[in-house]
């Protein structure tokens, strides 16, 4: 592990001009818990901490290399900026795959109402087709699909001599219920 140094800024300027690569770890272990401190603060964890000092560390390296860094303040409040700045833009970026996401989310039970629509649509349909129905093929037919009774119990119900008739009365039912459904 680095020790901490404590450079002044004009020696840190000079060396990344220098092309000095070991004030890279320096810098990175000067500044830190300062860095730390505000993305834990705020939301971070020890990866978002870690990428933003090095992205810092990065653009103040190419800044100073470059001619666009002015000691106007001292080296860490410059890092801290950016680091802080990065962060912000990291937090965006985060909130808008949320929305997005959230987004999705609202236009997937858009479908579903859609499709629950159509369904019960197609409810309707059958229902009002099932009132065109004589007695027998509607009373067969519901307490088949919808009370889910067998074959024997419904023979029993409706006076028929035995299951296997019921079935062929609700097989001629089931054709006259979907005529009716195709004509209105």
């Amino acid at each position: 592990m680095l020790k901490r140094i404590f450079l002044s800024d004009k020696e840190i300027v000079r060396r990344v001009k220098a092309n000095d690569r070991s004030i890279l770890g320096e810098l990175y272990v000067t500044n830190e818990r300062m860095i730390a401190g505000y993305i834990k603060n705020h939301g971070g964890g020890k990866s978002d901490i870690q990428d933003l000092l090095q992205e810092a560390i990065i653009v103040l390296w190419q800044n100073i290399n470059a001619g666009r860094f002015e000691v106007k303040s001292k080296i860490s409040t410059y890092l801290f900026a950016i680091a802080k700045n990065k962060w912000m833009a990291e937090m965006r970026r985060r909130k808008k795959l949320e929305y997005d996401s959230a987004e999705l989310e609202n236009k997937t039970d858009g479908n579903d109402s859609l499709e629950k629509i159509i369904e019960d649509e197609q409810k309707n349909r059958i229902a009002n087709a099932l009132e065109g129905l004589k007695p027998p093929c509607k009373e067969l037919l519901l307490l088949f699909y919808f009370e889910e009774r067998s074959m024997d119990d419904i023979a029993n119900t409706l006076n028929f001599a035995n299951g296997n008739v019921a079935k062929a009365k609700k097989y001629q039912c089931k054709k006259a219920l979907e005529t009716l459904i195709k004509k209105r």
